[in-house]
């Protein structure tokens, strides 16, 4: 947390006077505390945006203290992600650094000279040519990472035995960075624009005061500051600090060994090297080596001590470096430099706070409270997500999708066991990409009432903000390939019927006496009539999509509304809607019902028969028409029944009910539908159905990066409602012509690969012209076709492409021939 340079940080002397003399009361727009990488980079961005009345707040007494994190980083800057949306970020880091220095005259020694990671076994060279697959974003794309052969490496790196790797990976530009000097550079930046900054600064209480809107944070020499906006950016002080406020956050602080290596000759000049397997970083630094690894899962050491007992002022000085635990990385190193072999270890250590996922925490965790803490790699991300925290706290609305970072999706399921297991993973598996079914601390309470028969009945999991999702059922069938199981149960269901655990939704209740107004205000949709469900999507008041629901109108005793949303984007939302609900004075409650309210979703052209030989309601077209709900008993439950075939194209029934009764409920389905062929299906078999019809989903077609009017669902915007949010930015967005376009694609795949799930696009990989090597569009999310038996996917492409072009995809090893589909294989139910 908290780290600063007195001779760089020196506040002014009036402020510094005033403040420890008289114990006076200093008012600010925002106060962070912590002056880290994290810290210093979300002041300096506030004054970037012209915030000038920003105050920094430092416990120790100078900047990148050896007590916190930054005075150890390795300083590696990588612009290298798994996560897609998360390269921006990365790349603005770049950006800045690399005219950091020119701007505030300190040396901060970015040298880009890009990174290498090696591959050195099959399944790594297949991550890696994955990887380069999907290598593309148009904005901030500073980076370009290419596959590299074992004689490119040689060159690129002759330090490396060529001959024991497969192959790299290589990202030009990025490289590394002094730590320490970047902190010094960020918080001069930020002085320089007008912020304070004041070391020796430590929290003794931190409370809002509701009455005026603002936190009071008093210090411990007497000092008192109010602020609107309070950051907590405190590395691995942040838990400390939050519970100043009667908050817990979930990190860890996790001890991390590397050592200065001296070798016995001077270095070659090299690029960053970094072996994913072995999971060791190196990196020359003058005329040594900087080496560190992750340790393995046994050797990792989480220090819940000071979780408990808080984290003490010496903090990673306090540490013991112990460089036993990376011998293996270390042999492996030798192995792979050679003339890392007999060099002189200067082993050192430290610690740092980091989350169960690698991802910070960043965004609002309460009232104004923001948070930007939990660094994995903090150097990196550190100015990309300085700005994009700096622009959410001025522009009110997160600038772009980053959901992997909400600071709250962890609240109502996460527990220490589970932050711990799975830190401790997640720390140890840091540079495994291609391993992302991690098993550690599920299942979590998170599960349905009906988990154990799923399971038993074959069914994969995959995880979802703590939910453990269906994807397939194998059946018991023993070798059956993965899209051979998928085939089946989409066939099974489109021709008789399936059921789906459709409760690891999230979802979220609005009622009250001004339930009606908030919806009508939040959601840019026509609001659906008391017993009716729509479609509705909710705008940022810059008009991107925050995110597009399900919405239906259900109630005997008042108006209530519940809002189906995603698992990862239900506290985002939760938080907008309060916000828009306190903006506008309403009297509401907005509450999130995911944990109690369940759901079961009845599929295909035999559920109106199961349904009926449950209940004596009439679920006829006349009786139970489309887009509609009804209370209704099916066998021993209570259900509310909606009936919406929006995102399966199939007749379609989704029972929502007290999860306590979830069991009861889908045996007396499975019983009924017996003698129709009632199956399981997973999430993997619901995209198949949702992707024939053309169904647009969150997360991967539809972004905070879009507009509705970009995407082609610009009918959900209401224009003849006279406010809601982000209606002037929608009407402008609904006059424009944009340069690129939504399209279905299909693939021409060649013999052999045509039922192989490794030739499928998922997502995210490039899109050429057919002998052109420029890149004109990217998939967003694809399936297998069982009716066209080949691959479709929905894909952004520019509008300079022709419908008729012939479009390539590389795949894996393969590259694949792609052609637009001008309409969807079978079409949408209204």
């Amino acid at each position: 947390m908290l780290h600063a340079s007195r001779s760089l940080i020196r506040t002014s002397t009036d402020l510094h006077t005033t403040i420890r003399n008289s114990s006076s009361t200093t008012h600010v727009f925002a106060c962070v505390l912590g002056s880290g990488v994290a810290g210093s980079s979300v002041a300096y961005h506030l004054t970037k945006r012209n915030i000038k009345d920003v105050l920094l707040l430092e416990r120790a007494s100078g900047v990148a203290s050896p007590t916190g994190t930054s005075f150890h980083s390795p300083g590696l800057v990588s612009a290298s992600h798994p996560a897609h949306r998360y390269k921006p970020i990365l790349a603005h880091s770049i950006e800045l650094y690399s005219k950091l220095e020119a701007e505030t005259g300190v040396n901060i020694d970015f040298q880009p000279t890009g990174t290498i990671r090696l591959a050195t076994n099959e399944t790594r060279l297949a991550e890696f040519r994955k990887y380069v697959n999907r290598d593309y974003y148009k904005e901030g794309d500073v980076c370009k990472t290419t596959l590299l052969t074992p004689e490119q490496v040689r060159e690129l790196a002759p330090a490396v035995d060529h001959s024991r790797v497969l192959g790299a990976l290589h990202t030009t530009n990025d490289g590394t960075i002094s730590a320490r000097a970047l902190t010094q550079a960020l918080v001069a930046g930020a002085k320089n624009g007008g912020a304070q900054v004041i070391d020796g600064a430590i929290p003794r209480e931190i409370r809002y005061d509701k009455e005026k809107g603002h936190w009071i944070i008093s210090l411990e020499d007497g000092t008192m500051v109010t602020t609107r906006n309070l950051i907590n950016a405190g590395g691995i002080w942040a838990n400390d600090i939050a519970r100043l406020s009667g908050h817990a956050l979930p990190v860890v602080v996790v001890e991390h060994q590397y050592a200065v290596l001296t070798p016995n000759k001077t270095p070659d000049n090299t690029p960053a090297i970094i072996d994913h397997d072995s999971t060791f970083y190196v990196r020359k630094s003058g005329d040594d080596y900087l080496f560190g690894g992750f340790e393995p899962l046994e050797k990792t050491v989480i220090r819940e001590d000071w979780y408990k007992k808080g984290v003490p002022t010496e903090g990673s000085k306090s540490i013991k470096a112990d460089f036993s635990r990376l011998e293996d990385a270390y042999k492996r190193a030798c192995e792979l430099i050679p003339g890392l072999e007999g060099a002189k270890v200067d082993a050192r250590a430290a610690v740092f706070s980091m989350t169960p996922d690698g991802y910070p925490l960043v965004g609002p965790y309460d009232k104004n409270y923001w948070m930007s803490t939990g660094f994995l790699d903090g150097v990196s991300s550190g100015g990309g997500i300085g700005k994009y925290l700096a622009d959410w706290i001025v522009d009110g609305e997160p600038p772009a999708e980053l959901f992997d970072t909400d600071a709250s999706r962890y609240e109502r399921w996460g527990d220490r066991k589970f932050f711990t297991e799975r830190s401790r993973e997640t720390y140890s598996m840091y540079y495994n990409w291609s391993y992302t079914d991690r098993l550690a601390g599920r299942p979590t309470d998170r599960i349905s009432g009906v988990y154990g028969r799923l399971k038993k009945d074959g069914a994969s999991f995959s995880f979802r903000n703590g939910w453990e999702v269906a994807n397939s059922f194998n059946m018991g069938i023993q070798h059956e390939a993965y899209l051979p199981t998928l085939i089946r149960e989409y066939e099974m269901v489109t021709n008789k019927c399936g059921v789906i655990d459709l409760s690891w939704k999230g979802k979220i209740e609005v009622k009250g006496n001004d339930a009606e107004k908030l919806m009508d205000y939040a959601i840019a949709s026509q609001i659906p009539a008391l017993g009716k469900i729509s479609s509705g999507v909710m705008l940022t008041r810059h008009g991107g999509i925050l995110g597009p629901m399900m919405i239906f109108h259900h109630d005997r005793q008042r108006s209530a509304f519940i809002l189906l949303t995603e698992p990862e984007r239900e506290s985002r939302d939760l938080y907008w809607l309060r916000r828009a609900a306190a903006e506008k004075q309403m009297d509401v409650q907005v509450s999130i019902v995911s944990e109690y309210l369940a759901s079961l979703a009845l599929v295909g052209p035999k559920s109106r028969e199961v349904l009926s030989a449950l209940t004596k309601s009439d679920v006829s077209d006349e009786g139970f028409p489309q887009k509609s709900t009804r209370m209704i008993r099916l066998g021993p439950v209570g259900v509310v029944c909606a009936r919406s075939s929006t995102s399966t194209g199939q007749l379609s029934y989704e029972l929502f009910h007290n999860r306590a009764e979830t069991a009861k409920l889908y045996n007396a389905v499975m019983s009924a539908g017996r003698e129709h062929g009632i199956v399981n299906f997973g999430q993997a078999a619901l995209n198949m159905m949702r992707l024939e019809h053309g169904y647009k989903i969150w997360g991967k077609e539809l972004t905070l990066d879009t507009n509705p009017f970009e995407c082609g669902i610009g009918s959900l915007v209401d224009f003849n409602k006279k406010e809601f949010i982000g209606r002037e930015s929608a009407l402008e967005f609904s006059k424009k012509e944009f340069d690129r376009r939504l399209a279905l694609i299909t693939f021409d795949t060649e013999e052999g690969i045509v039922l192989d799930d490794k030739y499928v696009p998922s997502g995210n990989e490039v899109i050429r012209i057919d002998g052109q090597e420029a890149r004109v569009g990217q998939i967003t999310s694809g399936a297998y076709n069982v009716r066209l038996q080949k691959p479709i996917a929905f894909a952004w492409i520019d509008n300079s492409v022709g419908k008729n072009e012939r479009l390539v995809v590389d795949i894996g090893d393969k590259r694949l021939f792609a052609t637009s589909l001008e309409t969807p294989t079978i079409p949408p139910i209204q």
